[in-house]
């Protein structure tokens, strides 16, 4: 489910590359480069190759292979001196981001581009689906983040999509470490900077919650003119800056983009009532509407109150009805997102497929989605779940807490996936109800030859788990015609 870095034709002279990245040319600085890339197999006559380096890979190994294929120039770290033409820098990650950011600075002297950029711990992605086509109904052209491409590589290379005609923009911002959204927002300096929600996410890296709270409310700081923030958050309040425009969202009445009401129509959707403050209406148009989405779960209504919200400060006025109902047409079009709460048939099974990542606030949320299906449909539940991982040092009570919101869903089956959420199921059996059978797979390879065998005709089977583990093998194996479950 990984994301491929789109391909780009953005053009540098070498020089105007030099000066951005601060680094030492050595060639013709007149000569021009189209298109940047950071994959040495992929390279094609006359792009610029940025040698970049991780835990896993060297740029630098295969800059022979770049050249050879035809690169204007590569952007190494000083000690590698093996190309020519070439710039020379201290970091090639930050070179990246840097010559990102000059590419999005000489495009907005020439056009107003509208920017929005998401963080937050859970719902970034469909957030910045529903947002993009939130943009779409008033501005026209619109670039988002593809896929999954929200960190210090795949924003700059989305920056570098950047088309004449895209007239807005929507920019997903991720985070595992400390500083990493201070780095990308930096890059993106939006328009808007829009926070989700905080929770336990990425501990192991960040810390404590009000460490994970502190990094997502960093994106606040690259915000150029207005804020949005989720009201039902109290660690975004204690974090707001005080000299932009802040609009919030949420359930709680003081929010300005507010959920009133959420009721399911099927198992692919359900209609939002929104109400919006009086502040963000011109003239006596009617505060609230309703959204008809084709998203399952009620976290989808949050998502869409805060594609409003951000819309809404993108547009830097107050919007007119015929425009909020332009917008609320264009999210009702929005499909699911591949692995987040996509509702599949495998022959007679039902799935919800939320294997792409998953967090305490997630799993939560897709059991209690899990458990109302079930209810509405008399589906017998089948619940597998995988480890939450990169938790850190609150991963065990994590995962204890996890299995007491199983308890809570009440399936018939568990389906505990990997080490953490395995350990979490034998250790805390006692809260899981008599009715329900445990079931223990050390990875997603084995959970889906069980999740074969366990399912029925009938039945509604949630997945989900973080990306690490893999559980879209089990999404696989039950929609695989030759591994249909059998039936005695």
């Amino acid at each position: 489910m990984a994301t491929p870095i789109p391909k780009n034709d953005c053009e540098f002279s070498l020089a105007e590359a030099q000066r951005a990245t601060g680094g030492r040319l050595v060639g013709d600085g007149n000569a021009i480069a189209r298109g940047v890339c950071t994959d040495s197999r992929i390279v094609e006559p006359r792009m610029l190759f940025v040698a970049l380096s991780g835990e896993r890979f060297d740029g630098h190994k295969h800059v022979a292979r770049a050249m050879a294929s035809g690169a204007a120039a590569a952007i190494v770290a000083k000690s590698h001196d093996e190309a020519v033409p070439r710039i020379e820098v201290g970091d090639t990650l930050v070179a990246l981001g840097d010559l990102a950011r000059n590419h999005l600075e000489r495009l907005r002297k020439q056009r107003e581009i509208r920017s929005v950029a998401i963080g937050g711990a859970s719902g970034k992605t469909t957030t910045k689906e529903l947002t993009a086509a939130a943009l779409r109904a008033l501005f026209g052209k619109v670039m988002a983040t593809p896929g999954n491409l929200n960190n210090r590589i795949g924003v700059p290379m989305t920056l570098f999509t950047l088309k004449d005609r895209d007239r807005a923009m929507v920019i997903e911002c991720g985070t595992n470490k400390r500083g990493e959204i201070e780095k990308i927002a930096s890059i993106v300096a939006p328009d808007v900077a829009m926070v989700l929600n905080v929770d336990i996410e990425h501990t192991e890296g960040l810390g404590s919650i009000e460490a994970v709270a502190d990094e997502e409310a960093a994106l606040f700081g690259y915000a150029r003119e207005a804020i949005v923030w989720g009201a039902d958050e109290p660690l975004l309040k204690e974090r707001l800056p005080q000299t932009l425009r802040a609009i919030s969202f949420g359930q709680s009445e003081a929010s300005d983009v507010r959920v009133v009401a959420y009721r399911p129509t099927n198992e692919n959707g359900g209609v939002v009532g929104i109400q919006l403050a009086q502040k963000l209406l011109k003239g006596e148009s009617s505060p609230g509407i309703e959204v008809a989405l084709q998203l399952a779960g009620s976290t989808s209504a949050l998502n869409c109150a805060a594609a409003l919200a951000a819309t809404i400060a993108a547009l830097g006025r107050s919007i007119s009805y015929d425009e909020l109902k332009a917008m609320s047409a264009a999210l009702g079009r929005v499909p699911p997102v591949e692995g987040r709460m996509v509702i599949l048939r495998a022959g007679s099974i039902k799935v919800i497929d939320d294997s792409y990542n998953a967090n305490p606030r997630s799993v939560r949320a897709a059991l209690r989605t899990a458990r109302e299906m079930a209810n509405r449909g008399g589906s017998r539940l089948v619940v597998a779940l995988g480890d939450m991982l990169e938790l850190g040092d609150l991963s065990r009570e994590s995962h204890h807490e996890m299995i007491a919101d199983v308890a809570d869903a009440n399936p018939a089956v568990f389906i505990a996936v990997g080490p953490c959420t395995g350990v979490a199921a034998i250790e805390s059996a006692d809260m899981l109800s008599n009715t329900c059978e445990v079931v223990i797979a050390e990875d997603s390879s084995e959970a889906a030859m069980k999740v074969s065998e366990i399912a029925r005709p009938g039945d509604l089977v949630l997945i989900k788990g973080s990306r690490g583990v893999g559980m879209e093998a089990l999404v696989t194996r039950l929609k695989t015609p030759s591994n249909e479950p059998s039936f005695s």
